[in-house]
């Protein structure tokens, strides 16, 4: 054997939580979670997949929409959507969407500042 082995960079799970990786990081917790309220959706709570997959989509396309707006107006969203969820008689439904619209918030800010 040589004594002049090379050295390869080495990965720790330290390395995930920098600030460089929390996009990364979001957007990994943002698509297990749009997976997990798809499931839910469709199997607990008798929602059609369509239905359910399309929510997901209007969800993020309207944090992408509204990401530039102040904090607070994000509070009103958050708040309309849950009174939707009463009126609809889908609550934990609209609060599953309404958490798909938070967590794409963060991913948008943190992808934004991050650059």
């Amino acid at each position: 054997m040589s004594a002049n082995k090379r050295k390869t960079p080495g990965f720790t799970i330290a390395d995930l939580f920098t600030r460089e990786s929390l996009p990364l990081l979001l957007l990994i917790v943002l698509g297990l979670f749009a997976i997990v309220a798809i499931t839910v959706s469709i199997v607990v709570l008798k929602v059609g997949p369509v239905i359910a997959c399309a929510m997901v989509i209007l969800e993020a396309a309207l944090a992408a929409c509204l990401n530039r707006i102040p904090l607070w107006i994000h509070g009103l969203v958050f708040i309309a959507e849950i009174v939707i969820g009463i009126m609809a008689s889908q609550l934990v439904f609209m609060i599953l969407m309404a958490f798909v619209y938070v967590i794409s918030i963060a991913f948008l800010f943190a992808w934004s500042t991050n650059n």
